[in-house]
């Protein structure tokens, strides 16, 4: 990202086996490429160091430092709250694997709001944040780990108890894309995805 100051880690949350899939949905080929490149293009676009939340062996390249989670079976909770642990720098950009329709504009509108939070999410609903996309600093590890000792593993309880902000995203920002938050869980969900879909998220 141009003129920027601040290093920031990207963590890629790649967790494993899909049972919807029946296979690593990394594996699945969205056009040309394989699911986890979308959202890992856009990291690395951002960020200065990129951290792969996976305790098994992936598709993707053995290259990146990969972390398996602390408390292991507790979801995205775990990923996120040890990648923060290992992370070298404050601000750190969280994305799903099987988001693909996130892109570079939308990372870097969340950044600009980040100034005040501990955590910045994005929302196309107010009452519908997108946790699994977003920007989290260090300080949220305090709650991460409150909320783990206590047996709750949602990380929507993380945003309750954290100083956050859910961003809008509407139809009229130069970020939005109707694909935006898509989530890949099935394989009926990449054959709805149009034909030409991976050429309209090669804009920075």
């Amino acid at each position: 990202m141009e003129n920027r100051k601040v290093k920031i880690t990207g963590i890629l949350l790649a967790g494993g086996m899909s049972s919807r899939m029946g296979s690593e949905k990394g594996r699945m080929k969205l056009g040309n490429r394989n699911l986890y490149e979308y959202p890992l293009q856009v990291l690395e676009a951002c960020c200065d160091e990129i951290l792969i939340s996976t305790c098994n062996d992936s598709v993707i390249p053995a290259a990146y430092h990969r972390v398996c989670d602390e408390f292991r079976g507790i979801g995205p909770m775990g990923g996120i709250y040890t990648c923060l642990k290992y992370s070298s720098n404050d601000l750190n950009v969280i994305l799903s694997y099987d988001m693909p329709g996130v892109t570079v504009s939308l990372i870097k509108h969340l950044l600009k709001e980040v100034e005040a939070f501990d955590i910045v999410v994005p929302a196309q609903n107010p009452k519908q944040a997108e946790p699994l996309c977003g920007i989290y600093r260090k300080n949220a590890l305090a709650v991460f780990e409150s909320c783990i000792q206590r047996n709750e593993f949602a990380v929507h309880k993380v945003l309750k108890l954290s100083k956050s902000k859910i961003v809008r995203i509407d139809r009229h920002m130069s970020c939005w894309n109707p694909h935006l938050f898509i989530n890949i869980n099935r394989v009926e969900d990449l054959e709805s995805l149009p034909s030409d879909f991976g050429n309209a998220l090669n804009e920075n």
